[in-house]
């Protein structure tokens, strides 16, 4: 009986390994995992987070899978999400729209209106913006709504210009911004009413020697009631190594830091803390030497809200601005990886949704979208990835890539929207000389201790893979991490 029930256990101990053996995931035995088996036994990444994943999108083999399953703070390789549900959702020639309205009459005969000249915002991130507009034209385009204005028999404006950026939400910046990041330029928030991509130039003059102190000339735009503490030291260093702190709606500023010594002009790029504000400021400004004077100082529909609720009056349309497309911003957020467009695109996929411009509500929408489509691993509060509250998996990344691919109607254009290896966007320096360059499609995220990497492959031997790959928390610096992938990357090419 006891020989019995010892064979008894061994027969199911021998099954249930059996089983347990039969169940585990062969793992892919080529050269690309391979390698990222071996960059994972250096030593600078033994602390490290990796999540990889890459997979030939016409047969579905997986080629390398190293922790796919993982999620992990990706960067700007989040911007795929949002570009990708904004092709599907938006459309690719979905335009933003701002309106010039009035309240009152106009009377005709002396061209003066009795009421007030609104900016209604629609979201439109291209405003006087540096990618669209070539040096000294910012504000072109806020003589030719005065030029509209005249040519609508408006002469002067028996009231004020109210700026209305209640398209979206005053929250300012996304949830999850740190600190550190709000005052620079990359940290600009998304508003109803944006202009000059909601960046400040701050101008320094430095002294000549290591230590000296610094003093700043200008700012441009001008910000009324901005109060700035400025601590920067002029350095040897001939990089911009100096941080603005300040939030949304604050004019107190702090800037701290080094830039290089000796220089007559030096430009540090902020954030404009209320660009809702600066567009009215701005186009009364405008408006006042096309000779149309305006009696009360501008101000915002944020401004107007602050004690009692303000219902608009009556309004009638003078002109519609229409934005560049959808397609042709996604370009600059993949390629050049901008922030403040992603975050727009964002707003605006939860305003066609819900009617109300809302990160959290256009993050909402794109987990939900894409769960069907690309399976779990995603979770998103901004658009952009600067939010060390996101986290994403490598597969879910290489299965929304392969959506995009094979559902997409859009597939070739959206490829054509990412950084392509050696060539062009934020990865035109990498993989140079190598079979990579020109075959490897990708969008970057480079973050502290984050570094990461996801598009499509064509490999010399025809294949068409996806991949992502996101690390965290290596102890060498991102520029050895991007060594590893280019090798990494060599190897999917050569696959």
């Amino acid at each position: 009986m006891q020989k019995l029930f010892v064979f008894i256990i061994l027969i199911l101990g021998s099954n249930f390994s059996f089983a347990q053996a039969t169940t585990e995931p062969v793992k892919p035995n080529n050269a690309v995992q391979k390698y990222a088996d071996l960059m994972m036994t250096k030593d600078a990444l033994q602390s490290a987070a990796f999540s990889f994943y890459a997979k030939d999108m016409t047969t579905g083999a997986i080629v390398a899978d190293y922790n796919g399953q993982m999620s992990i703070p990706s960067a700007s390789t989040m911007k795929l999400v949002t570009t990708a549900t904004a092709t599907q959702y938006l459309g690719r020639g979905y335009r933003f729209k701002t309106k010039l309205m009035y309240s009152g009459e106009i009377d005709t005969i002396s061209g003066v209106l009795n009421g007030d000249l609104y900016i209604i915002g629609g979201g439109d991130p291209t405003l006087g913006s540096k990618y669209y507009n070539k040096q000294g034209h910012a504000r072109d385009f806020l003589f030719e709504w005065a030029d509209t204005i005249k040519s609508y028999g408006i002469l002067g404006i028996n009231g004020r210009v109210i700026a209305d950026a209640s398209k979206y939400s005053y929250n300012g910046v996304p949830s999850g911004w740190v600190w550190g990041d709000l005052g620079n330029y990359y940290g600009a928030g998304p508003s109803g009413l944006t202009i000059f991509d909601n960046m400040c130039r701050l101008e320094f003059a430095t002294g000549p020697n290591s230590g000296d102190t610094t003093k700043i000339i200008c700012t441009e735009p001008y910000i009324p009631g901005l109060t700035i503490s400025n601590t920067v030291k002029s350095a040897d260093s001939k990089k911009d190594n100096a941080y603005v702190y300040g939030a949304p709606y604050s004019l107190d500023w702090f800037v701290q830091g080094s830039i290089p010594k000796g220089r007559e002009s030096f430009i540090v790029k902020a954030s404009i803390p209320d660009p809702e504000y600066i567009t009215a400021i701005e186009f009364n400004q405008a408006l006042a030497e096309s000779g149309i004077p305006t009696k009360y100082a501008p101000t915002t529909m944020r401004e107007l809200n602050k004690e009692t609720v303000f219902t608009k009056p009556e309004l009638k349309t003078i002109h519609t601005h229409s934005s560049p497309t959808v397609a042709s911003i996604m370009n600059l957020v993949n390629q050049k990886s901008v922030n403040l467009f992603a975050e727009h695109i964002l707003c605006e996929i939860s305003y066609k949704k819900s009617g109300y411009g809302s990160t959290h509500n256009g993050a909402l929408f794109c987990m939900n979208y894409w769960k069907s489509k690309a399976g779990s691993g995603l979770f998103m509060t901004d658009g952009s990835g600067l939010s060390r509250s996101n986290s994403v998996s490598a597969k879910f990344l290489t299965n929304l890539l392969t959506y995009m691919h094979k559902k997409s109607k859009s597939a070739s254009k959206f490829r054509e929207s990412l950084a392509l290896a050696g060539k062009r966007g934020t990865m035109s320096g990498m993989c140079k000389g190598t079979s990579a360059a020109g075959r490897v499609y990708g969008k970057s995220g480079t973050m502290t201790r984050c570094k990461s990497y996801a598009g499509y492959v064509d490999t010399k031997t025809g294949k068409k893979l996806a991949y992502a790959m996101i690390i965290n928390n290596h102890t060498c610096s991102n520029s050895q991490v991007r060594k590893y992938f280019e090798f990494l990357m060599v190897k999917m090419a050569n696959y």
